[in-house]
């Protein structure tokens, strides 16, 4: 039984003598198409061993399968450094942030950091850097030091602003704030242009050669984030940065009011492409990080707070409670005098971090059982008047996370 192989491990055939014949004489595949096929008039030919190549081979091989066969020559070469071999040795992406041994970012990918507007994105991104980078021995936030370099490109803020991020690093990292360290260059590229903003730091991916590179934030290399063309433009690049200087490109935008999503296309498309998307949202005073999408496996959901001194450190997830139920607990911070019934339903859905459709699922089940009151046309709710209002922050994640 004859077994065809051509499809990975090698080209379609052509005569050994054509090719022994052409390396002689010099000439390329389609010089050499041209003479077999009588493209080329023998009285043209200017070399004897053209002449003669033409005598042996014009004769032998019909012209169209003789083109057929060179043409599948041309696309097989084109195509050969996408094929993949089974018989390949090919490593497996060399982890650069691990927590607790799960991956989160590995080398010649792009990740993305995803969270409402002040749900400390930017901090937490402090926290994975300044725990990478750090000089001392052990872990912090789960993570192991390691000595590579970082490249921090900020698009959002003043300069003094960013430098007090760099200053939380540095103190995160156990660093000393008076000296320029080699391992953490940072960009802020607020006042230029987009276009620019994305060549300066693909001039310091190049310069700087950085393992670990944090955009904050993403929207801001181009003009519009709702632009398909756009979008996939920016993260084709990043992909191929990603894979040509064998980094991981961590990037931090907002997600839709009201929801978990990554803003526009541009966060879609991340969404498509990212090796894992980290969802950060508030509950309290704290904020809690979860693995919304992993391609490897999911590292443990954590929390963390801002101390006195302005860093972020990690604390204990806001613990379950079974005592009251979650949309009570968002009516009794939020709306203690009642609200309407769509309000009521996108604030939920904001605290919670779930969808619309689970948000109205959470106040219909409430209603239904009379924790919640329907008041006026139907479209008010309120606490029935048995529950008098609290300042305690009760229950807020039904089933996930809450703060008692």
């Amino acid at each position: 039984m004859n077994t065809n192989t051509n499809s990975v491990g090698s080209a379609p055939a052509m005569p050994t003598a054509q090719h022994n014949r052409e390396s002689k004489v010099g000439i390329n595949l389609h010089q050499l198409l041209d003479i077999t096929c009588g493209n080329t008039d023998k009285s043209e030919m200017k070399t004897d061993a053209e002449k003669e190549l033409h005598d042996q081979l014009a004769p032998k091989y019909d012209p169209v399968q003789m083109r057929a066969t060179i043409e599948e020559q041309a696309l097989y070469r084109s195509l050969e450094p996408h094929l993949v071999d089974i018989n390949r040795a090919i490593p497996e992406p060399i982890p650069i942030l691990s927590r607790y041994g799960s991956t989160i970012a590995s080398e010649g990918n792009i990740s993305a950091v995803v969270g409402a507007a002040k749900s400390k994105k930017t901090f937490l991104c402090t926290a994975l850097v300044g725990a990478l980078l750090r000089t001392s021995q052990g872990s912090v936030f789960g993570i192991t030091p390691k000595d590579i370099k970082v490249l921090w490109v900020d698009t959002e803020q003043s300069a003094s602003h960013v430098q007090r991020v760099v200053k939380r690093i540095y103190s995160l990292a156990g660093w000393n704030s008076e000296i320029n360290y080699n391992n953490l260059h940072t960009l802020t590229l607020r006042e230029i242009e987009p276009k620019e903003r994305a060549e300066k730091m693909v001039d310091a991916i190049k310069l700087f050669k950085p393992k670990l590179i944090v955009i904050d934030g993403i929207s801001d290399l181009m003009y519009n984030s709702n632009c398909i063309e756009e979008s996939d433009a920016v993260v084709g690049q990043l992909m191929a940065l990603s894979t040509e200087y064998n980094c991981h490109i961590l990037c931090v935008l907002h997600t839709n009011p009201n929801s978990d999503k990554a803003r526009g296309h541009i966060g879609s498309t991340l969404q498509r492409k990212a090796e894992t998307m980290i969802y950060v949202h508030k509950i309290g005073d704290c904020s809690v990080v979860e693995p919304q999408f992993c391609r490897n496996e999911e590292f443990s959901p954590f929390a963390f707070c801002i101390t006195e001194e302005g860093l972020p450190e990690e604390c204990e997830i806001p613990r379950i409670s079974e005592k009251e139920n979650s949309c009570v607990a968002i009516m009794r911070n939020f709306f203690p005098n009642g609200v309407e019934r769509t309000v009521l339903v996108t604030k939920i859905e904001e605290e919670l971090g779930i969808s619309n459709s689970n948000a109205k699922v959470k106040v219909s089940r409430a209603i239904k059982s009379g924790i919640l009151e329907l008041q006026g046309n139907g479209n008010v709710v309120v606490m029935p008047a048995t529950e008098s209002p609290s300042t305690t922050y009760g229950s807020i994640t039904e089933g996930r996370y809450s703060v008692v």
